[in-house]
């Protein structure tokens, strides 16, 4: 069972695989968060600290949002994209 860690609130929790970040944020009480929950508003922006190839590739709507912004960083991510399969640490 893949873990997350939430980097910022010290919370590790155990999932699924194949649930959304979005989701083990609701179960674990985390701080990360969302607006309009589908990739156009980037309030769910993180950061993978680790475990990046444990979650999906980009999606079209992160690269879309992405494309309008001036600074994102090689590991930033929407939260409401992400879907988990390993083991994950994430900053808000």
């Amino acid at each position: 069972m893949p873990k997350v860690t939430f980097v910022t609130d010290s919370i590790e929790i155990d999932v699924e695989a194949g649930t959304t970040v979005q989701d083990a944020v609701e179960k674990a009480g985390a701080s990360l968060p969302f607006g309009c929950r589908m990739g156009s508003c980037g309030t769910c922006r993180c950061i993978v600290v680790e475990g990046a190839q444990n979650v999906n590739e980009l999606t079209e709507a992160e690269n879309d949002l992405f494309d309008t912004l001036t600074s994102v960083g090689e590991n930033e991510r929407l939260g409401c994209q992400l879907v988990i399969q390993g083991d994950v640490s994430i900053k808000a």
